[in-house]
């Protein structure tokens, strides 16, 4: 990629009113991803990471992670340590997502600078806008746990590359590959070893295509393992030495075996790959449709010292995006939320072919399939309208929220409007009405899923639960938990109540090796729980979310009383709130 193609390099010199362009895209993106950030209240993937860091201040231990006072060791301590900053400076709220906001800035600016290094600065400023409006990331932007980080890593890791590959003095390619090692290593800090693979292949890739293997040693791997280990050893080896077993379980479980689908605990399943699939699609959303107009130009872009600047450039970004997709559809454990990394891939694709419909001739053939889309979006927007709210009430648990119907019309109106404006955009082949009618349609889309989300609060946060034991249950009461395998669960039911919660007993639980002298303190068992609650003594028991149950007798023996159910959350006593007072 030495002869990247773009107008940052071609010109040189000063890039400053460059990055000013993208920092006031990325401040103007995080403004809007800001509003009313403090809902809903923290999901349960979210609760996990908040009372990490809340208890590592409590405790003044910042290195030994920790949930409900036992240890947590399944994840690096990145995203632990910025909510933790975040609480210090911004009380222990919500409000601790602005980290997450704030990675999710950096990231559009980072895309912004590669993409005008690939392609144009133009195409640049473009992607960071795709990628802004993109659903998944206004999504993901709005949530505390570390996916963000890993985007931010691999996009920050594959800039430095080609800024290395853009130089010709060796002492300047090692620093600026030093920096792709030291974004690497914060993606590692974050979650594990997976930015490293995700970054890689495209590197490896077009390393590959341009020097052939030979030409592997070009990415400096000794001056990799000295970044790299500066960065992740030192908490990685403090914590080991600290807590036998977690070397074996970070490296084979958290990793090898995980990626197998054979960790334990087995506190997760993993996603069809359809799904996975329709889920990226979904999270790329809008801009998705575009990905076509470019394939030809990526694929183009496969032959070594042959293709055009623009081709190779594409064809960097395919492997970017293929490699994403194509290593977590070989893993049985992926998740739909695993192809998060992909998203600026997907920016600076959707972009360039923005960019090559209004500068280029195009073809009928992606006019016609611009107009098929659009047509597709119509049809689609006019069923939502007729059947949309009756289609959405057939999901149970979209049903608990009758507040969700009210969305059905609006959005199928903004589907409707976008599919005819592209439709008209293509018929009369105007480049700038088809990123117009996309706009409209990410930002309003963008608004319409955040409603969602806040409405969706008692069917996913542990806020209103434990909001209620924190106000209305007396101190000296124990309130139990029945914790699926995933018992870290409770993490944002102890956040938000504020008090130690009992975890019920699991049968058959394999603990992380790490965890294994600790487990005996950590549950209650089943046939303790049961003679305590039909004693007669004061007890809580919250239900375990992941399980549907129509009534509190398909959980707990008599007596009970019913102190909330927010979704399938049950807050049972075996008393009255008056009797407890």
């Amino acid at each position: 990629m030495s002869d990247v193609h773009g107008e940052a390099a071609a010109a040189g010199g000063n890039e400053r009113p460059r990055w000013v362009a993208a920092g006031a895209l990325a401040l103007g993106a995080m403004a809007l991803l800001a509003i009313r950030l403090d809902r809903p209240g923290f999901f349960d993937n979210e609760g996990r990471y908040a009372e990490v860091a809340r208890e590592m201040l409590l405790r003044g231990d910042l290195v030994t992670p920790e949930i409900d006072f036992t240890l947590f060791l399944n994840k690096p301590p990145l995203t632990y340590w910025l909510a933790a900053g975040a609480f210090a400076l911004l009380g222990t709220n919500e409000w601790a997502r602005l980290v997450t906001v704030l990675v999710a800035g950096a990231t559009i600016v980072l895309t912004c600078r590669l993409g005008a290094r690939l392609f144009s600065e133009t195409t640049g400023l473009l992607a960071g806008f795709v990628l802004a409006t993109m659903l998944g990331f206004v999504l993901e932007a709005r949530t505390l746990r570390p996916d963000m980080a890993i985007v931010c890593s691999v996009v920050g890791a594959l800039w430095c590359w080609v800024r290395a590959e853009s130089t010709l003095r060796a002492a300047r390619r090692s620093l600026w590959l030093g920096g792709m090692y030291a974004a690497l290593g914060l993606g590692v800090m974050a979650k594990g070893l997976v930015p490293v693979a995700l970054a890689l292949v495209p590197i490896g890739l077009c390393t590959l295509r341009d020097y052939g293997p030979a030409g592997l040693g070009r990415l400096r791997p000794l001056l990799g393992l000295l970044v790299l280990g500066s960065v992740v050893l030192p908490w990685h080896v403090a914590v080991a030495l600290r807590h036998p077993g977690f070397a074996w379980d970070f490296i084979v479980n958290q990793h090898l075996l995980f990626f197998l689908d054979r960790k334990f605990p087995r506190d997760s399943e993993g996603d069809a790959l359809l799904a996975f699939w329709l889920v990226f699609v979904a999270r790329a959303s809008p801009w998705v449709v575009l990905l076509p107009l470019v394939g030809g130009e990526g694929w183009r872009g496969r032959r070594p010292r042959c293709s055009s600047p623009a081709e190779r450039a594409s064809f960097l970004c395919w492997a970017w995006l293929g490699g994403v997709l194509g290593l977590f559809s070989l893993a049985p454990s992926r998740l739909e939320h695993y192809s998060l990394p992909a998203l600026p891939a997907a920016a600076l694709l959707g972009s360039r072919a923005l960019v090559r419909l209004a500068t280029e001739d195009r073809s009928a053939t992606a006019w016609r399939w611009l107009a098929m889309l659009g047509g597709l979006l119509v049809a689609a927007g006019a069923g939502g309208a007729a059947v949309g709210k009756e289609l959405l009430f057939r999901s149970y648990w979209i049903a608990q929220v009758p507040a969700f119907g009210d969305l059905a019309l609006p959005a199928a109106a903004i589907v409707f409007a976008s599919g005819l404006g592209l439709v008209l955009a293509a018929m009369h082949r105007r480049a700038a009405a088809v990123a117009a009618s996309l706009s409209a349609m990410a930002l309003l889309l963008a608004a319409v899923v955040v409603t969602a989300m806040i409405l969706a609060e008692p069917l996913f946060s542990w806020k209103p639960a434990g909001i209620l034991i924190r106000d209305r249950v007396p101190a000296e009461v124990e309130v139990v938990f029945e914790s699926p395998e995933e018992y870290q669960l409770v993490g944002g039911l102890v956040f938000y109540a504020g008090r130690r919660i009992t975890l019920l007993e699991l049968p058959g639980f394999i603990p992380p090796t790490y965890l294994e002298p600790h487990v005996d303190g950590m549950f209650l068992s089943r046939a303790e729980f049961v003679r305590r609650w039909t004693s007669g003594e004061r007890l809580v028991l919250v239900s375990d979310p992941q399980r549907r149950r129509e009534s509190p007798e398909a959980i707990v023996p008599p007596p009970h009383e019913v102190l909330g159910r927010f979704g399938d959350r049950w807050v049972l006593a075996t008393f009255a709130l008056g009797a407890a007072s």
